[in-house]
């Protein structure tokens, strides 16, 4: 399976690296990339690993690219890993499918927003075993598979794991656009 890592170079999200480093895939970590040149690469690929900061709009720093239809139309097309805060409200409104997550406590700040009072060493040991996790599971193929497999691991004794944990979702398939046309073609006048 030809897979694009589409991974904003940041600091804070680092640790997801971890998923895909020494793997084979094309990467992308500039947050320059304009939306001929990024479709085209989504276009190329069989799976699209999306990874970073980001907002119901997609990732931080693409959310122009995100939200145009014609990129969410190849994005239907493609299987997908959606790691971002509230990556959610994106897939689902969009009909992507593939393995995603929702709201993620990835920090500090993050954590004591939902009322999570943990140190940064608890956070950095859960985001450390999310990337093994997904790294040892990422390639199974099948979203449901990947999800239930990385929810039966990623548990720990804390608030964080448990958090993030029940934030974990799958869709296995995403809008079928033949279909949809093939229906409007039965449309009695």
């Amino acid at each position: 399976m030809k897979t694009l890592v589409i991974h904003p170079d940041d600091r804070s999200t680092d640790f997801l690296k971890e998923i895909y480093l020494g793997r084979g895939y094309d990467v992308i970590t500039r947050w320059d990339m304009t939306y001929p040149v990024l479709k085209a690469m989504v276009e190329t690929h069989d799976r699209i690993m999306m990874m970073g900061h980001g907002s119901p709009s997609g990732l931080i720093g693409y959310g122009h690219i995100f939200m145009n239809p014609e990129f969410v139309k190849v994005l239907q097309t493609k299987d997908t890993v959606c790691i971002w805060c509230n990556a959610d409200k994106y897939v689902e409104p969009n009909n992507i499918k593939g393995f995603y997550t929702g709201m993620f406590i990835s920090e500090v700040g993050e954590a004591r927003y939902f009322g999570i009072n943990v140190s940064q060493d608890v956070i950095d040991h859960s985001n450390e075993l999310f990337a093994q996790e997904m790294r040892r599971c990422v390639d199974l193929g099948n979203p449901k598979l990947i999800c239930e497999e990385i929810k039966s691991v990623y548990v720990g004794d804390n608030e964080v794991f448990n958090f993030n944990n029940d934030r974990l979702y799958y869709r296995e398939s995403g809008f079928d656009w033949n279909e949809f046309q093939q229906t409007l073609n039965f449309i009695p006048l």
